[in-house]
């Protein structure tokens, strides 16, 4: 399988990751994130943006890997469903998208793959460690792999509300 649209490449806690170019709204330094007290596990808190409130989601703890320490360097902010929907051709987990702002932290963000780069099939759960249903393959890089994330599926696994968000109640 190859992918149809650019891959960007990005780490957290030590793994390479990528997601369809198509879901990215922007690249944020890490603006501070505020702790909501009660709030899924998989959410590490809400970010205050340009006026708009923004869910921070633990791909560590999203993924059902250990959690290490809080990636404090870049923000990728993800398209909501109406940004989605403006483009001629939208991901293909597109319709898994919510109304609400999200996004994940990361360490770093490294390159962008072309379209028709090959997928490799993701190693068994059992060996990855990693949550397959927020996963579509791995992707060779120069010197390792990247796993390829399913971003809808990522936003949405285990939510009742599409990214949480409306759920979460905070005073900034």
């Amino acid at each position: 399988m190859t992918n149809q649209n650019p891959l960007l490449t990005f780490e957290s806690g030590g793994r390479a990751f990528c997601c369809d170019l198509l879901w990215v709204r922007e690249i944020l330094r890490c603006p501070p994130v505020r702790v909501v007290d009660c709030s899924p596990k998989v959410v590490r808190g809400l970010i205050h943006l340009r006026g708009q409130i923004l869910t921070a989601f633990d791909l560590d703890a999203r993924l059902g890997l250990a959690s290490g320490t809080l990636p404090t360097e870049r923000c990728i902010v993800f398209k909501t469903a109406a940004e989605l929907a403006t483009l001629p051709i939208p991901p293909e987990d597109a319709s898994q998208a919510g109304l609400d702002m999200a996004g994940i932290l990361v360490d770093t963000i490294g390159e962008i793959i072309p379209s028709g780069t090959e997928i490799l099939p993701a190693p068994p759960e059992t060996l990855s460690g990693i949550d397959p249903t927020c996963t579509s393959g791995v992707v060779a890089l120069r010197d390792s792999l990247a796993v390829v994330l399913k971003i809808g599926s990522f936003l949405t696994a285990g939510n009742t509300q599409p990214h949480g968000a409306a759920s979460l109640a905070l005073t900034l």
